[in-house]
């Protein structure tokens, strides 16, 4: 018997619902907005006022990691709008058109109207790929370029080798993390056309390389970001970051099991999987992330909710055209579907009932302690190091000394990982800061004559607050309890 398609009003009803469940999650986690987004808006801010390419005064500094995402933000200050604000929208928006085009991609199959349905589930339950929509981050820009190039290079009867390759050239200039999918799909296309079809793909692709790779070159003499530098992890962390965040994207084995069931079936499932495991790997070897709810695997999501949607229904239709020994298999096979859909959509939606509250709260703290101490810094301090520079630098707009590196190459190239510099207390005196804000995660302890006792911060931090410079010309001048496990300590260099 032919199955009738599913009518217009089934498929928009579907991508509508898939593209406003994200924009809900994202709305709902709004006030939060992750640290670095304020570096690429005062970035955005100076280049506008033409200030130069840097964070603070000086040459051009390599501090923003995806180059294009600069420009929803120059945009909105050369119109008067808060470039926090542009970068949240335009990410909300990217992410549901993300969601919109990996509901849509599913409809074409066999069984189209129930793939779409299953892929709006499991995409919609996920807190990360609808909160970081509106984090401020490229991560959603990211999420629709990674959805755009995966659906033309899966496309039949054959592959859109130009509009893969636009969007792997815009993936160059905004998440150079997903290098290892775009490869990927630029190989699938390349077995399902031959080389010489799939070649204007490879030829744009290259030229988005190419052209961001000239654009740090010029700016700064490398082709890598400086994050990459300032950030650079362990094996170690990578392998401990993709290990906790796997279990809580995919549901566990539930996940898991229905990703197996898409390797089941076509070739082009095969090589979407592959892609998705390429950038597992390439997350683990870059050390992973610092930012909770594992933001580096979020552009995969709609690719993994798309194969994860096809195994289960695949296995859940071979169980009623196989010959199967009586009817217990049938039922088992069906049972163990469902179950391990509803783990994969479960766990999911547990942490995004865990996570919005907190994400909320975490920008309820940004704008009650975070203000005033921007305020304070503002009125009181020409230049202050510390590590968290992006919300403090942006609102205070003071000359900032990074001690994380991700906007000084100087600190960058130093000895140290992320958030371990070692920097010598000579070549910070030589900076001349007024001021130092140190973070703790217990409360600091001062002394009747506002030396600095107790500190528990990042090593960098610890480091610097033991030196005999900071114990001998600067005395605690506030405590600000921020958060739950996060203090701040603001120190003042002392008069001569």
């Amino acid at each position: 018997m032919i199955r009738p398609k599913p009518k217009v009003w089934q498929r928009v009803c579907a991508e509508l619902l898939g593209a406003t469940a994200i924009s809900v999650v994202g709305l709902c986690a709004w006030p939060y907005t992750v640290d670095d987004a304020y570096i690429v808006a005062r970035y955005a801010v100076r280049v506008s006022r033409g200030l130069g390419y840097n964070f603070s005064a000086g040459p051009a500094t390599d501090g923003v990691t995806g180059p294009a995402w600069l420009l929803p933000g120059i945009s909105a200050v050369r119109l008067g709008v808060d470039p926090v604000v542009a970068a949240k929208v335009v990410g909300l928006v990217c992410a549901a058109l993300a969601a919109w085009i990996s509901i849509r991609a599913q409809q074409s199959r066999a069984r189209g109207s129930v793939l779409s349905w299953l892929t709006l589930a499991l995409l919609a339950c996920q807190p990360s790929f609808g909160g970081y929509a509106t984090a401020g981050m490229e991560t959603g820009a990211a999420a629709l370029a990674v959805a755009v190039a995966s659906t033309a290079a899966a496309a039949r009867p054959r592959p859109n080798a130009a509009l893969l390759g636009l969007a792997v050239a815009a993936l160059a200039f905004v998440r150079p993390e997903l290098a290892g999918v775009a490869l990927s799909l630029l190989v699938t296309c390349s077995v399902r056309l031959g080389v010489r079809q799939a070649l204007p793909a490879w030829a744009l692709a290259g030229t988005g390389a190419v052209l961001v790779c000239a654009f740090r070159w010029h700016l700064s003499g490398n082709l890598l970001p400086l994050s990459w530098h300032a950030k650079a992890g362990s094996l170690r962390d990578g392998f401990e970051y993709s290990v906790r965040a796997l279990p809580i994207l995919t549901g566990g084995l539930g996940g898991l099991l229905a990703l197996a069931g898409a390797l089941l079936g076509q070739g082009r499932d095969r090589a979407r999987a592959a892609s998705l495991l390429v950038h597992v790997i390439c997350v683990t070897l870059a050390g992973g992330d610092w930012m909770p709810g594992f933001r580096l695997f979020v552009p995969i999501l709609p690719q993994y909710a798309q194969l994860a949607a096809v195994g289960a229904e695949r296995v859940w239709w071979r169980s009623r055209r196989s010959n199967l020994r009586g009817p217990r298999r049938l039922v088992l096979r069906r049972v163990s579907t469902c179950v391990a859909l509803g783990f994969a959509c479960g766990v999911p939606l547990l942490d995004l009932a865990l996570r919005i509250p907190e994400w909320r709260a975490a920008g309820e703290a940004r704008e009650r302690v975070g203000v005033e101490i921007a305020t304070r810094l503002r009125h009181e301090s020409r230049r202050v190091a510390l590590v968290d520079i992006g919300f403090l630098g942006y609102a205070s707009d003071c000359d900032v000394i990074d001690l994380a590196g991700i906007t000084d190459p100087e600190v960058a190239a130093m000895a140290g990982g992320h958030l371990d510099k070692h920097i010598p207390s000579p070549w910070l005196a030589t900076r001349a800061p007024d001021t130092v804000l140190l973070h703790s995660s217990l409360p600091p302890l001062a002394a009747e004559d506002g030396r600095l006792l107790r500190l528990h911060g990042y090593p960098v931090e610890m480091r610097i607050a033991r030196s005999a410079w900071l114990q001998r010309e600067f005395r605690v001048a506030a405590l600000y309890p921020y958060a739950p496990g996060y203090h701040y300590v603001l120190l003042h260099r002392l008069p001569p």
